[in-house]
């Protein structure tokens, strides 16, 4: 399941950091920190950022363990939930993702709202 992180607009509070790690396109994403989030990033390990913001420093709960925030994550084969997506039997290209959970010939589509 997809988790939002959200910051207070009165306190500029985040999530606590009691909320468990989650995936997204194949990517772990860890507890993002307040001025992560208030730049528009997520919280991940280094080696799975395309491109990282220009200031460092902005996730110090998860820093120890070489997470920085980031602004846009790779895609890797994953379930096709965390690509926001369903398995159908056909969809545009542009809309595929890879799936590790697809079956039968169907491919990964993210679900697109009107």
């Amino acid at each position: 399941m997809l988790q939002f992180v959200c910051a207070d607009i009165e306190t500029n509070e985040v999530n606590d950091n009691s909320t468990p790690e989650y995936m997204i396109q194949g990517v772990r994403v860890y507890p993002n920190d307040r001025h992560c989030v208030l730049v528009g990033g997520l919280c991940v390990h280094t080696s799975d950022c395309n491109l990282p913001t220009t200031n460092k420093g902005l996730c110090p709960t998860s820093a120890h363990l070489g997470v920085e925030c980031c602004y846009e994550l790779p895609v890797r084969p994953a379930p096709c939930a965390q690509h926001l997506g369903a398995c159908m039997r056909s969809c545009n290209p542009s809309i595929q993702r890879p799936a590790t959970d697809c079956e039968n010939g169907e491919v990964c589509c993210v679900l697109m709202n009107k």
